[in-house]
């Protein structure tokens, strides 16, 4: 049905525009807008109303742009966040039939944004007051970011509950602060930064909570919790204790897929028509074109509409034209290159001013590698979020904010801030695929962002306990240390940051403790090998001067007796003994010379003897002759 002027085929007329915050839709090139007044979960009684361009152009004109460029959707934009009503529907029929729902997604799917601008803007107009919606990201500690997110709702001695950090403080949380008529909604984005950046024993602890809670909370209809999750992480929940949450949601993890273009139409179309913009004829049609087969292509759109937007509004024509042009679109190079034309003339700037190199280490400090990859083959960069002390470099400061305020990083404080919470990180994931200078300084740089995130997951660990144990050392800790010399990691990669210095010290430390430990114990072993030696040797030299004299007092005495009676029988008994202990000695009779003398001594005593024995016969057979 068509109308003109604002009215509708039975004459009334067009509601306003705080009514009419519908779905818009441009049906084809003849410039007429569906507007769509959508009760979500209701889709199918949408009554469908609609209005000319020209009608657009009769409402007030907002010139602030619609569209969140790199930003993240959040409850406040409901009035942008459009073409999700079907899944929003889906989701919605999901917790009512559990009290968890693991929603998944590609990277650049538009995960987080159906929740915090679709479901959470829908709950709120439900539920009014009754709601108590707590919203998280993992981070490093989940309970710590938990804590802040009950700061919105509760006061502070109230919220340290979530402090406790045990395997039912989700569930005594609840117990605790909630109320009965209330309706509590938690939702935890980026679920993998769990497995990406949490303290490994803070994320099983959570998880073991978070399962408990959906247990003992099972029936409860006013409990409901979503968690968004990169598809791809999907095989973190194999192991214990995830693997427990994994069946607790396994028949509740609805995957956002890519829009259909009547949807898209709905995204590209409605911001522009709530601020009272059009745009020109074809073009829409042009732009579902550019993005279609495209992965992760709704942050390009997203940031490409903001472009275009920002680029027509301060042309003379805009305030009057109100319409957003085909030329200006493909000038900035349409949404597969608008991102990458934009960073590089910011980047360029920055090349022009010498800060070249300081660019390169922010965004290189602000990557990571999720730690699956690193001895595999498939190689996936993350972003990483940093904290305000890993930049303490008066440059590095200057060119952050001027990155901040290009919206190309994120922070949630001032970039000169001194508190200590103050964190950074890259606008979006899509940046490190989209903008080919960044991705050609993280392929050159992969060997040093691999071994730096290792040792974070690391120091992490450390952090909790300070075990020695969970310390680096060997080659591992060879490649740090290697690292530490290295000029162009230093320049390029900023080194590492400050709890990692501290855990390579307190590892340093560890390995010279154990150094001199073996020093100690090896110079004790050498001092004790040294001192039974020496015993042994004496030892040896006092059986060796037994064993010798062992023969050589019999030689001695023979020698003697044979010098005075050689005839004589002690003499033989004498040189026989000598002779007899010389074969029996350990160290000596082998020893030629000495068998020589034993034996020349043993003949000439047996020689005298039988001389003697002949003699004495001979003298008997005379004597009886006579």
């Amino acid at each position: 049905m068509k109308q003109n002027q604002g009215q509708n085929n039975s004459g009334q007329q067009q509601p306003n525009q705080q009514q009419a915050l519908g779905d818009v839709q441009v049906q084809g090139d003849d410039n007429i807008f569906n507007v769509i007044q959508a009760e979500i979960v209701t889709l199918t009684q949408t009554k469908i109303i609609q209005i000319s361009v020209d009608e657009i152009k009769t409402r007030q004109l907002i010139s602030t742009s619609p569209y969140k460029g790199l930003r993240s959707f959040e409850p406040e934009d409901r009035n942008q966040f459009f073409g999700r009503d079907q899944f929003i529907a889906e989701l919605v029929n999901e917790l009512e039939q559990t009290n968890l729902v693991l929603l998944l997604g590609a990277s650049g799917s538009g995960k987080s944004s159906v929740v915090r601008a679709g479901l959470i803007p829908w709950l709120r107009e439900k539920l009014g007051t009754r709601l108590v919606n707590l919203i998280l990201n993992p981070d490093q500690d989940p309970f710590e970011s938990l804590y802040g997110s009950l700061l919105g709702h509760f006061k502070q001695s109230e919220a340290q509950i979530a402090r406790a950090r045990k395997v039912d403080t989700l569930s005594q949380m609840v117990e605790a602060l909630k109320q009965p008529e209330s309706f509590w909604f938690i939702f935890i984005d980026q679920f993998e930064e769990l497995f990406t950046t949490s303290n490994p024993d803070q994320r099983d602890c959570f998880i073991t909570s978070l399962r408990h809670l959906c247990e003992k909370r099972s029936s409860d209809r006013t409990l409901k919790i979503v968690a968004t999750m990169r598809a791809d992480f999907l095989d973190r929940l194999d192991s214990a204790p995830a693997n427990h949450l994994a069946k607790v949601t396994q028949k509740h993890r609805p995957l956002i897929t890519q829009m259909h273009p009547d949807e898209l139409r709905q995204a590209i179309e409605q911001p522009a028509a709530h601020n009272g913009v059009v745009y020109e004829a074809g073009l829409v049609k042009t732009i579902i074109k550019d993005v279609q087969g495209q992965a992760g292509y709704l942050p390009l759109l997203q940031y490409t509409l903001n472009r275009l937007w920002e680029t027509e509004q301060h042309t003379p024509a805009f305030q009057q034209e109100r319409m957003l042009y085909t030329h200006t679109y493909l000038q900035l190079g349409g949404v597969r290159g608008t991102l990458q034309r934009h960073v590089d003339n910011i980047y360029g700037q920055l090349q022009q001013e010498g800060k070249h190199l300081v660019t390169q280490r922010i965004f290189l400090k602000l990557v990571g590698i999720e730690k699956n990859a690193e001895s595999g083959t498939e190689w996936k960069p993350v972003r990483r979020r940093a904290n305000q002390s890993e930049f303490n470099d008066l440059q590095e400061k200057t060119v952050l904010a001027q990155l901040v305020d290009q919206k190309l990083i994120v922070s949630n404080r001032d970039v000169f801030s001194q508190s200590q919470e103050s964190t950074f990180e890259i606008a979006h994931e899509i940046l490190l695929t989209s903008w080919t200078t960044l991705n050609s300084w993280i392929k050159e740089n992969r060997q040093g962002i691999a071994l730096r995130s290792r040792l974070n997951e690391d120091v992490k660990l450390w952090q909790a306990k300070r075990a020695d144990n969970d310390l680096w050392s060997g080659s591992k800790l060879e490649q740090v240390l290697e690292l530490l010399e290295n000029t162009t990691f230093n320049q390029v990669l900023g080194g590492f940051s400050p709890a990692a210095n501290e855990f390579i010290k307190a590892s340093l430390g560890k390995r010279d403790r154990e150094l001199r430990f073996y020093r100690n114990v090896s110079i004790g072993a050498i001092a004790a090998l040294i001192c039974i030696t020496g015993s042994l040797f004496v030892a040896g030299f006092q059986w060796k001067a037994a064993d010798r004299g062992q023969f050589l007092a019999p030689l001695t005495s023979s020698k003697a007796l044979f010098d005075i009676n050689p005839t004589s029988l002690d003499t033989l008994r004498a040189s026989l003994k000598a002779a007899t202990q010389l074969q029996q000695s350990f160290w000596f009779k082998n020893n030629p010379k000495l068998r020589a003398q034993a034996m020349e001594m043993l003949a000439q005593a047996v020689y005298a003897v039988r001389e003697q024995n002949r003699l004495e016969v001979c003298a008997g057979i005379y004597t009886r002759a006579l």
